[in-house]
Order: structure tokens, then sequence, then C-alpha cells
């Protein structure tokens, strides 16, 4: 991987001529000086543009298209204010998640709730908010729903959540089996058993239950399949095909069309996606990624045997934030080594888990080196980009970087996505500060964390035992 090739930044991100970079207007250097590294910085103008070029793609191919920013890939309530402000619906995986909804501002109207085995409390909690939608995922789900709603006297809109054949998928792409096994095989109701049909029957039998619609999350393929653009398009179009057959066979078998269809997200932000097996520096490479107006296509595709108009929902996370937020880090150490072969390993201040992604998949973060010329030339040796903690932590695998020193800046791109939110405290390093970006101004969102965070929920353990007990 090269560093310094500009089609892979973020349209807010100026590297110039002279070694400078700005993000969203804001110099980077003086953005390390001001809140010190490793920090996180998100473009409000990156998250505005994704969301509108999306919105305008799915409204040019679609009659009633509905975006629901998915929480799961970034939880900062800033990201969550904006989004919600630029007139997205929201997509909630947790109470944890709804709560955080809640204290930034949104409507309980304008939530999804999503995943497995949803507690009664849970449940409970969005019956009595009078969410937007419920994605039902199994028959015990509707028995538990039933009966929260029955005694709170509520009528509840669900969507049922499809566990998909993906016969004519897999025919086409094989590769995809392993995502399908880790990543999908918990969620939903199949269509093959039948189980989803009677999950369906279930809620119209109901007093207190509404079938709305069917949904079905076509995630992002690349994480474990071999992802090409033109693979993930295919995946859209067999999916939405395939809701729209289920929704033919309700209504020759019950007399009921959805007026919701839920097509999940899937959609990276950007041109291209780096991707990487951790560990192997030789199996590099750039892929680009689908456009949105092709994404769109697709999707309609997949739904044009559809003889009624639903509202179309999108639970689209990665799109908006993966390209709209930089990881500002800096150089601790560069060591040279010759054994096992010459490479050079440059530390940082940050550490692969503050964004655990990297090794969970095989995403990457090409970056730029702040204060190099775009054009400088990279050093001879190749590189790995490291953390500091005691464990694997290979940020970058052989990759062409300047030669740069301790104390040099680092912008990671495309730490949107999936990186803080998974970000753990090992080796009791506090995570980054969190700052959020907008027409040149810098405000702290979410603070450093500290040590004192770190022991927060501990017990001292003089505390624990009576004096002299345990000696």
């Amino acid at each position: 991987m090269t560093t310094t090739d500009l089609s892979y930044v973020p349209r807010s991100l100026v590297h110039a001529a002279d070694g400078s970079v700005t993000f969203d207007g804001v110099d980077l250097a003086g953005l390390a000086a001001r809140y010190g590294t490793p920090t996180w910085a998100i473009s409000a103008s990156q998250l505005e543009h994704n969301y509108r070029t999306l919105q305008t793609a799915l409204s040019r191919r679609l009659a009633k298209p509905v975006i629901a920013y998915s929480m799961k890939a970034n939880n900062n309530r800033a990201v969550v204010q904006t989004m919600a402000g630029l007139g997205a619906a929201l997509d909630c995986s947790s109470e944890y998640e709804l709560a955080l909804a809640m204290a930034s501002g949104v409507p309980a109207d304008r939530v999804i709730i999503n995943g497995n085995g949803k507690s009664p409390t849970y449940l409970t909690t969005v019956v009595r908010m009078g969410v937007w939608q419920i994605n039902v995922d199994s028959m015990a789900e509707v028995n538990r729903l039933e009966s929260i709603a029955q005694r709170l006297g509520a009528r509840v809109r669900c969507a049922v959540r499809l566990k998909l054949s993906y016969g004519r998928l897999l025919e086409n792409d094989p590769s995809y089996e392993r995502t399908l096994r880790v990543a999908e095989g918990k969620f939903g109701s199949s269509v093959e058993s039948g189980d989803a049909e009677a999950v369906v029957r279930a809620i119209m039998a109901s007093k207190h239950l509404e079938f709305v619609g069917l949904s079905h999350h076509a995630g992002f393929p690349g994480y474990r399949a071999d992802f090409t653009a033109e693979r993930q398009l295919m995946h859209q179009t067999l999916c939405a095909q395939e809701i729209v057959d289920f929704a033919h066979l309700l209504r020759d078998q019950v007399g009921i069309f959805p007026q919701r269809i839920n097509v999940g997200g899937g959609l990276r932000s950007g041109r291209s996606v780096y991707l990487s097996s951790p560990g192997n520096g030789t199996d590099g490479e750039f892929r680009a990624l689908p456009r949105p107006e092709d994404y769109a296509d697709a999707v309609a595709a997949g739904l044009a045997k559809a003889d009624w108009e639903p509202v179309v929902q999108f639970e689209t996370g990665g799109f908006h934030v993966a390209d709209a937020v930089i990881l500002l880090t800096s150089v601790q150490d560069v060591k040279d080594v010759t054994r096992p072969r010459e490479r050079r390993y440059v530390t940082l201040d940050s550490a692969m888990t503050m964004f655990t992604g990297r090794g969970l998949n095989r995403v990457g973060h090409p970056l730029v080196a702040v204060g190099h010329r775009p054009d400088a030339r990279t050093h001879p040796t190749p590189t790995e980009l490291v953390g500091p903690t005691c464990a694997y932590d290979s940020i970058a695998e052989d990759i062409g970087l300047p030669d740069v020193q301790e104390g040099d800046l680092l912008a990671l791109m495309n730490q949107g996505a999936y990186c803080e939110v998974l970000s753990t405290q090992f080796n009791a390093l506090p995570r980054p500060a969190v700052v959020y970006l907008k027409d040149g101004d810098a405000r702290l969102v979410r603070r450093r964390e500290t040590l004192a965070d770190i022991w927060a929920r501990e017990s001292a353990i003089l505390d624990l035992w009576p004096e002299g007990a345990g000696a």
C-alpha cells in the first residue's frame, strides 16, 4: 500500500503540496497541538455529503426510500444528532443504543429496533415508547412481545426479519458462505423452513401486534468473502428479489402485502476499500466500492417484480461514517531490523486495540503522513505500522511510507465505522478523545479517557475483606 495516493482520501481531507493536511478545513498539526494524540476527528461536511449523496441516488430510483442510520457503526452523539438533523431515522440494535438515541433527542417514532434475543425488559421499553417498528427475529420473540403488548394495552408495529435461502447468491458467489455462517446465522426466521410464514401468521392473529413489513439485513460482504463491487451489487439484487418472492407467497397464502421492505445496509463510503488479511502483508489491495447510484440500481432491480409500492428502508451506518472519521496519531519510535528480513517498524501512540475490527476483518486503514509532501519519496525499506501493546498489534503491513521520525503525525483514514465502538482498554491504554469538525472549527465531543476512568468500576481491594482476612 502506498500512502500518498490522493484518490483514496475523503473529499473533506486536503493534503497540500507543502505537506500540510486539513480535514474539514481544520489544520491537523494544529489539531494535534490542541487536543493531543491519538484523537479521532469527525468531519461534519463528509457526513452530510455522504447522506445527501445516498438519499439523492435512492430517491431517483425508488418512490419511498427511508434511510435509518445504524448506530452500531458509530454511536457518538454528535454523529447521531447530525444524522437525525439531516432527516435520517435511526436503527438501534440494543436497549443501550436506544437510550443513547433518546439522549440525543431522536423521537421514538423515528426508531427501528433490531437484533436477536431481545430481552423482556428491552421489549417492554420499546413498546412503552411507541417506536416506529420492531424487526421481530423469532416466534419466541413474537410470544414475548404479545404478552408485553397485551399487558400494556399497546399495539406494536412489527416487521419480520427473514433468513433467506441464499440459493442463487451462493451459486454465483460461494465465498459468501463464510460470511453467512459467521455473521448472519443467528438472525431471522427461515423462509425455507416455513418459520417466517408462521411468524407472520402469528403476528396477524394477534390483537396487539401489527404486521407492517419484511426485513433482511444485507451487510457489507467484504469481511470474509472475496469482495468485488460487482459481487456486492449482485448480493443486493438477489436478496431483494428473494424478499419480493416471499412477499408474493404471503399474498397467495395469507392475503397480505408488506407495507415496508427493509433491505439493510452493507454499503461503504468512498471510492475504494483497502482489504488485507491481518498478518499477511502480501495480499493487500484497494478494491473499488459500488457507487451509491449503482447500489440504488441494484436494489431497484431486485424490487422490480414488486407489483405494489412499499416503503423501502435502508439501515446504513458504515456508508455515512466510514470515511468521515480519521484517527490522528503520533510516531513514538522507529526501529529498523534485518531479521527475519529487512523491515522498518514504526510504533504509534495508538493501537489496533483502539479499532479491533482490524483484527476481526480484512478492512485496512490508508493513511497520510502529515507534514510530508504528497509526492514525498517512500523509505526503501517496507514499513509496518504497529501499536505499543503487548499483543498482535499490526496496524498496517509492508506499506510504502516516507522517512518518518519520532513525533511525526499520521492520519489513519476510514476510522468511522466499527472502530471506536469496538475499542478496548487493553494494557490499560485510555481510549482517544473525539473532536467534531465543522466549517474550519473543532469542538471536543468525547474527552480522552483517563486511568481513573479505567478503574472507576472497581472496588479497592482493602474494602473487600475485614482487616486481617485473606492474609
